[in-house]
């Protein structure tokens, strides 16, 4: 029960007055016991309980019974907040009214809480208290700009010491006294969001306003009959924020895909330390961003590398170099790293048409089961599942590349690769065995040789392995090579394996002792006895004069050797037979933008439809009669005066 009581809470308790006015005025004639009143707006006086008559105290006794036993006490109500989403702010404000709380209870222990609260407010407002204490205060009020001259009243300073009291545990007493905060609205409450990221996420990057453009369209097309809601059309800048609020994955979902959408996403990074070294590894093919002398005719071509790297040490340990990426480029590099380092267990790649082919998978024919290697592909589009390629091909590629003066990478000076590809594609089209012009002349001079460049490529590879200290394994990839590299593992092929690598297997059929491959015909008495069974034939891509037969389970039947009575006069390699190939490929392509651009210089001509006979009435209204076949035509002038002789006379 209170012991104060206001003149406005006193009235017409126990027969007093029911106007304030003159219980004020019976209070100073009784000379009841009063102190000013704290917290109220124009002040006042409240009067002690012992002081009030007897008839007043036990009516206020008796209405403080009745509304205890009638209304259950009401628990102390908190506020609402989530204490996750307190800023550093919100905190620190609490902290300080908490302080000031604290004070106010050290000074309670001499003088009542009221007094104590009244007296803390007069010195801050008078400065009679410590920086310390006033910088309390300031941070308190919770107001904006620099609080200069703010001082707290006892009111609030007083709901603070209530607030504060009422809780039980820390958590409570946070949310009582930190400041509310206005929380934006979050994105997914606005309801025209989704139409308008319906518009925006297309795959052709449209930008911001364009979207804005055409759902401006369509709201003011759908909503022409509500003035309401065509008032309602957020503008660009409610756009923009409202954008900004999404995170980036949300916000490009849709506009980017593939590669480039899992590029904002979370990945997993794969654990390389588990395996030793030969376990996996990881090919791929890279156009070097260079131009170099062709290695048959010389004009200036962008060549291919494909390199093969040890997972477990990030070592090169096999690379070719190659016109283009084809199957070939990676058997010679497989052929290289194993020649080097020995047999791997796995082979990672991607599905690319260099990787995934019947040379290099087919059962057995192909050059990996035959050694038992198990190859591995990525996810079409998933290029950073192969993120330790992907990076080689980054760094070493870009520093070959980068050693000759016919590199054109993103990073060259535009204005110098601009002058350099023009030169190089002048030389291109210069005739074989005419005059170079100086700038023909110059081109080549700049034109790197097949043999330079695989000087270079060498040099960088042994710069990467031995001399570049990689970031994750804090080594060289020879040093960590070595050290992942358990001897009695490694499984060397001998000479006769190693070039059977390069010699592609297909399965035929005999007949009559013949063997049909790349129409070319092969013959040996010794498959009259293999007649009509299927058999493996073993190819050298350098060497069309034999090819070697075997049966399905490897054993060795014969060397078939080439017939004079075939298509063509003379073997020609499977090596020559790919150049042919590529070269009706861009020949093929060559004729089809000949035709595009043969097309955009004839234009075919159209007549639009007339339904019905409206051209022909059209033709009969204007006198058009159609020409006979063999009218003469007149080509000189006296021609021309005897045809119209002749039809005035007739």
């Amino acid at each position: 029960m209170k012991m104060w009581f206001s003149a406005k809470e006193l009235a017409g308790v126990g027969g007093l007055s029911k106007y304030p006015s003159n219980i004020n005025r019976l209070a100073r004639k009784e000379k009841w016991h009063s102190q000013p009143l704290v917290g109220v707006k124009g002040g006042g006086l409240e009067y002690a309980y012992s002081s009030l008559p007897e008839s007043v105290q036990k009516d206020l006794q008796r209405r403080f019974t009745n509304e205890v036993t009638s209304q259950p006490k009401k628990l102390p109500a908190v506020k609402n907040l989530n204490l996750a989403d307190l800023t550093t702010k919100q905190r620190e404000i609490a902290d300080a009214r908490m302080a000031l709380v604290a004070y106010v209870g050290e000074l309670e222990q001499v003088q009542s809480r009221i007094k104590a609260i009244t007296h803390l407010c007069n010195a801050a407002k008078c400065g009679e208290i410590s920086a310390d204490l006033m910088a309390l205060v300031s941070k308190a009020n919770s107001k904006n700009g620099n609080n200069s001259g703010r001082v707290l009243s006892p009111r609030t300073l007083n709901q603070w010491v209530i607030d504060y009291h009422k809780c039980k545990t820390a958590e409570e007493r946070l949310r009582a006294l930190a400041p509310g905060q206005r929380q934006a609205d979050k994105v997914e409450n606005i309801w025209w969001m989704s139409w308008f990221m319906g518009i925006y996420r297309q795959t052709n990057g449209i930008s911001v306003v364009d979207a804005y453009r055409i759902w401006e369209a369509e709201w003011v097309t759908r909503y022409a009959d509500d003035e309401a809601y065509l008032n309602m059309l957020p503008s660009l800048d409610q756009v923009r924020r409202a954008l900004a609020k999404l995170p980036l994955h949300i916000r490009e979902f849709g506009r980017l895909t593939g590669s480039k959408y899992k590029g904002l996403l979370p990945y997993v990074e794969r654990d390389w330390s588990l395996f030793k070294a030969n376990d996996i590894w990881i090919g791929d093919g890279h156009s070097l961003k260079m131009k170099v002398a062709h290695p048959i005719h010389g004009r200036p071509f962008t060549p291919e590398l494909t390199m093969i790297i040890d997972g477990a040490s990030r070592k090169i340990v096999g690379w070719s170099l190659a016109l283009s990426e084809s199957a070939f480029a990676v058997l010679d590099a497989l052929r290289h790293a194993i020649s080097q380092h020995g047999l791997p267990c796995i082979y990672y790649s991607d599905n690319g048409g260099g990787e995934k082919n019947i040379l290099l998978d087919a059962d057995v024919t192909g050059i990996l089961p035959r050694f038992s290697i198990h190859h591995a592909t990525g996810i079409a589009g998933n290029p950073q599942g192969r993120g330790i390629i992907e990076r080689l091909n980054k760094t070493v590629g870009k520093r070959i590349a980068q050693r000759f003066p016919t590199y054109y990478g993103a990073d060259a000076d535009p204005d110098s690769k601009r002058r350099m590809l023009q030169s190089m594609i002048s030389l291109s089209n210069a005739k074989k065995g005419a005059v170079l012009t100086p700038l023909q002349r110059k081109a080549k001079e700049k034109l790197v040789s097949w043999e330079d460049l695989m000087v270079g490529i060498q040099e960088v590879i042994d710069w990467y392995n031995n001399e570049h200290v990689h970031s994750e394994i804090r080594c060289t990839p020879a040093v960590k090579y070595e050290r992942v590299t358990n001897p009695e593992l490694i499984v060397y092929l001998s000479d006769v394996e190693l070039r059977d690598i390069e010699r592609p297997h297909f399965k035929r059929v005999t007949k009559r002792g013949l063997i049909e491959w790349k129409n070319h015909k092969y013959f040996h008495l010794e498959l009259l006895n293999h007649q009509g069974k299927e058999v493996v034939v073993g190819v050298d891509i350098h060497n069309a004069d034999f090819v070697q037969v075997r049966t399905l389970d490897g054993r060795f039947i014969c060397n078939a050797e080439f017939e004079a009575h075939k298509k063509a006069a003379f073997p020609v390699p499977m090596v020559e037979q790919q150049r042919e190939n590529r070269a009706k490929g861009r020949l093929n392509r060559i004729k089809h933008r000949e035709n595009e651009i043969l097309d955009e210089l004839n234009p075919v001509i159209t007549i639009e439809h007339q339904q019905g006979a409206e051209l022909l009435h059209g033709l009969r209204a204007k006198q058009v009669n159609r020409f006979e076949e063999d009218e003469e035509i007149a080509l000189l002038p006296s021609e021309l005066r005897r045809q119209q002789r002749k039809v005035a006379g007739g």
